[in-house]
């Protein structure tokens, strides 16, 4: 098994090798500003629907467990559409 994940060309797997449970939270957690970390990976820092699709991520997240290696999972497809959209224009 492969400790990668790869989605569209980018590598996630530093960002959630991050990942980690301590004693302040119940599921593994983020040690720093998840949403800035996924922007600035993804290269979408300064794009305009950059913070809108960690937003939509984090939502999909609540529906089951809300943890930050969901979000990431989530935030990864978002950004893969959203680089497949520019591609397009």
């Amino acid at each position: 098994m492969s400790n990668r994940f790869i989605v569209d060309g980018i590598d996630w797997s530093p960002i959630l090798h991050s990942i980690h449970s301590s004693n302040r939270h119940t599921l593994p957690a983020y040690p720093g500003d998840l949403k800035a970390a996924l922007l600035n990976h993804a290269g979408l820092a300064n794009h305009p629907k950059g913070s809108e699709a960690y937003q939509i991520a984090v939502e999909i997240a609540r529906l089951t467990t809300c943890c930050d290696p969901e979000i990431v999972y989530w935030f990864s497809r978002l950004a893969s559409l959203m680089s497949s959209q520019q591609e397009k224009e």
